[in-house]
């Protein structure tokens, strides 16, 4: 009776951990693979049926147009921390999920990149790409 209670409990470990490590994310190679696909001035439909786990980062209205952001999670293992600010880290499994994000404007994407990859003043940008 122990020895199955203790199989038990051994599986039951081993199947959280395997979940913790799969989820939250697309693999490196999935995520390289789909980016080559992309084309600036796609949709967003066309976009959502290369990365259909995109999830809404958020949007805003200006006078000529809606800006929204797209953000995608690429998961990957690595034994020690990156040190990239963007990235969440497991320290328990070394699992590590980068964003990235797609800007989308009027419903077509214009850019797209991990996190602080482009001046801290959309604003101002989308200003000056609306004149």
């Amino acid at each position: 009776m122990q020895k199955t209670i203790l199989i038990l409990s051994l599986f039951g470990i081993i199947s959280l951990n395997l979940v913790g490590c799969s989820s939250g994310g697309i693999s490196k190679t999935d995520y390289n693979q789909r980016v080559k696909q992309i084309n600036l001035g796609m949709t967003k439909g066309e976009f959502n049926t290369l990365f259909p786990e995109a999830l809404q980062g958020g949007a805003k209205q200006y006078p000529k147009g809606v800006v929204e952001v797209l953000e995608v999670y690429v998961s990957y293992y690595s034994f020690s921390p990156t040190g990239n600010p963007n990235t969440y880290r497991n320290n328990y499994t070394g699992m590590e999920k980068q964003p990235f994000w797609f800007y989308f404007y009027n419903d077509h994407l214009v850019q797209y990149g991990r996190p602080g990859d482009w001046p801290q003043d959309p604003d101002k940008i989308t200003e000056i790409r609306q004149r």
